[in-house]
């Protein structure tokens, strides 16, 4: 299936289906006369003398949120320059979320941006591929360092899925689970139904394709995250803060910040959502709730605190259900929020 951009201009075609790569690829890369490949270390071991073979000569970059960082990025960048990359040749960058945001950083800096395809390998990278954004961290957090900067196509092979171990499906899934709540009560119902009791892959490719869909249609309205493109962080103003303290992957943190996100949408606009029948679910599916109750308030607010989404001295801007159907961005004061996430903690 191929899901195509709305831009004005500048478009690109997000390709999803199985055993595509290779062919579709090829495609792309006939244009160009040099190719650089950037495969994240994990997936080239497991996939070198398979899916991979037809690569000659990969950069083979350190794996998951350790290339995230100034010193690998950097080394990666002076390889390149090294082996002479021009400003008209590509890069593709093959792995997770993490490996193709920080890859798509590199593509968007050097030589002041060359173009660049993004391979997702992972679930969770259905989601952070889509929409332009390139980020690496920084000491003071995640993401704050980066660029809007849109890729030529990303190809999302789903056979890549098959080999991801269960804690990535997990990490995955709550990206799948985000969209799915902020496309409608109903999707998110038959989300829950669909994996009552256990999240197979085979089942949740609808789901998948439903929530690159939901992203594109506002990624297109909104693409550098003026207004409804805020929606998407539903659940990771608290996400961030507990997977940069507890070292959990980030889709596991998300389902987290989302029983955080409903517990103050309940209070900030006296909602009546069941949180027990959303904390209940996350338990049946091992994420780690107890985590919330674990958590020091105090040092969650100040890495909230960094959020890039703040804009307002002693408020923290949070994604909040303002009804069953509405999402908006809500200014809370720090002490007010304090005070919920302790009652949270209490209430979990």
């Amino acid at each position: 299936m191929d899901i195509s951009t709305a831009y004005k201009d500048n478009n690109y075609k997000i390709h999803v289906a199985e055993n595509i790569l290779k062919s579709q690829l090829s495609e792309y890369t006939a244009q160009y006369d040099n190719v650089y490949y950037l495969i994240d270390e994990h997936v080239y071991g497991i996939y070198k003398n398979s899916k991979l073979s037809f690569i000659e000569a990969p950069l083979v970059v350190t794996g998951g949120e350790s290339f995230k960082y100034a010193s690998p990025l950097m080394h990666t960048m002076e390889e390149l320059l090294a082996f002479g990359i021009k400003r008209n040749d590509l890069i593709v960058v093959i792995g997770g979320g993490a490996t193709g945001d920080a890859g798509g950083f590199i593509a968007s800096t050097i030589l002041r941006g060359v173009d660049y395809i993004h391979v997702p390998t992972t679930l969770l990278a259905h989601d952070s591929a889509i929409g332009g954004k390139t980020a690496i961290n920084s000491k003071h957090g995640k993401n704050l360092i980066g660029a809007f900067y849109r890729p030529k196509a990303v190809i999302y092979d789903l056979d890549f899925l098959k080999s991801l171990p269960s804690s990535e499906v997990l990490s995955g899934f709550g990206e799948v689970f985000k969209h799915a709540m902020i496309h409608s009560p109903e999707l998110t119902e038959d989300l829950f139904q669909a994996t009552k009791e256990t999240i197979d892959l085979k089942t949740l490719t609808p789901f998948i394709i439903k929530g690159i869909e939901t992203k594109m249609t506002i990624v297109i309205e909104d693409e550098h995250e003026k207004g409804s493109r805020k929606f998407l962080n539903l659940g990771h103003t608290l996400a961030h803060a507990i997977e940069y303290k507890y070292k959990i992957p980030h889709g596991q943190a998300v389902m987290l910040g989302i029983i955080a996100s409903l517990y103050i949408s309940n209070q900030v606009y006296q909602l009546e959502i069941a949180l027990d029948y959303y904390v209940d679910y996350m338990k049946h599916h091992g994420y780690p709730v107890g985590l919330i109750t674990d958590m020091d308030v105090d040092e969650m607010l100040e890495l909230i605190k960094k959020d890039k989404k703040n804009h307002k001295s002693d408020y923290i801007s949070y994604v909040l259900f303002k009804d069953e159907n509405t999402l908006t961005v809500t200014d809370i004061k720090v002490s007010d929020l304090k005070m919920m996430l302790t009652k949270l903690k209490e209430r979990i």
